[in-house]
C-alpha cells in the first residue's frame, strides 16, 4: 500500500508559497511583468532557480537571461510557473532514478513533453493550467518508488514502457503505482483539488480533462520519447508532436 512511503512523502520539501501567488494571478488574469517580478522576488533561491532552467541548453536561447524580468517578458507567466514547478522536482530528483534506468535529465524532458502536448490546442486558460501542470507532475512519485525499490531489491526490465503501462507494472511489483503515490503527494503539498481529482479519475476518463491526461500519458514512454503505435490512436497528439518537433528544430 502507499502508506510504505508515507514517511518519504513527509520529508519532502514544502512547495514554496510563491508558487501559489503566481497561479493566482494566473487564474484572475490581472497581472503585468512587474506584478510577478514583484512575487518572485520574495524568493531568491526560486528565481535563480528558474534563471537557471531558462538558460538551460535545453532552450537554445540566442543570449543569456540575467534579470528574471527577462524570463518572464520571454516566456510568459504559465511558463514561469511551470519552471518553479520544476525546481521542486529538481529538488528531490537528485535522488536514485536506477531502478527505471533513466538520468534525472531524461525524466525532466519526460515531463516536460507531458506538459507540451497536454495543453496543445486548450483555449479556456483554467483547463490548460490544470491540464498541463498536472500531465507535468503526474509522474514525480517515481522518484520516491526508485528508492524504495532499490532498498527492497527489485528490479524492473530495462524497457522504455509507455507511462500508463508502467503503472501497472508497479502495481504488481509494489502493490500501488506512480499516480497512487503522487496523489498522495499533491495532498501533502495541498495542491489545487482540480488537479489532484484529474489525477484520481482520468483512468477512466469521463470529461475532456481526464481524456487528455490518460492520452498523453498512454503515447509517453518512460525515456521521454512518443511510441509510434500509440501515437497512431491519437491524431491529436500526433499533430501536436509535429508542432513540437518543428518548434524543437
Amino acid at each position: 500500500m502507499v502508506d510504505r512511503i508515507v514517511e518519504r512523502i513527509e520529508q519532502l520539501p514544502p512547495i514554496p508559497n510563491v508558487i501559489g501567488q503566481l497561479q493566482n494571478l494566473y487564474y484572475y488574469d490581472d497581472y503585468n511583468t512587474s506584478d510577478v517580478e514583484e512575487v518572485l522576488k520574495q524568493d531568491p533561491n526560486l528565481v535563480a532557480n528558474i534563471l537557471k532552467i531558462a538558460n538551460s541548453p535545453y532552450y537554445g536561447l540566442p543570449r543569456e537571461f540575467i534579470e528574471i524580468r527577462q524570463a518572464i517578458a520571454y516566456f510568459g507567466l504559465e511558463q514561469i510557473i511551470e519552471f518553479a514547478l520544476a525546481t521542486v522536482m529538481d529538488g528531490i530528483i537528485g535522488l536514485d532514478l536506477s531502478f527505471y534506468h533513466i538520468t534525472p535529465l531524461t525524466f525532466m524532458e519526460m515531463s516536460q513533453l507531458k506538459s507540451k502536448l497536454a495543453k496543445y490546442g486548450i483555449t479556456e486558460k483554467r483547463d490548460r493550467f490544470v491540464v498541463a501542470n498536472t500531465a507535468f507532475l503526474s509522474d514525480v512519485s517515481k522518484v520516491l518508488i526508485s528508492n524504495y525499490a532499490l532498498e527492497q531489491g527489485v528490479d524492473l526490465p530495462d524497457r522504455d514502457f509507455p507511462l500508463n503501462d508502467l503503472d501497472g507494472i508497479e502495481g504488481e511489483l509494489f502493490g500501488f503505482d506512480t499516480i497512487e503515490v503522487t496523489i498522495a503527494m499533491f495532498e501533502y503539498w495541498n495542491f489545487d483539488r482540480e488537479m489532484i481529482d484529474l489525477l484520481r479519475n482520468f483512468k477512466e476518463p469521463s470529461n475532456p480533462r481526464e481524456e487528455r491526461l490518460y492520452g498523453v500519458r498512454d503515447v509517453v514512454t518512460l525515456h521521454g520519447r512518443l511510441d509510434p503505435e500509440r501515437l497512431d490512436r491519437y491524431p491529436h497528439y500526433k499533430e501536436a508532436a509535429k508542432r513540437i518537433r518543428r518548434k524543437k528544430g
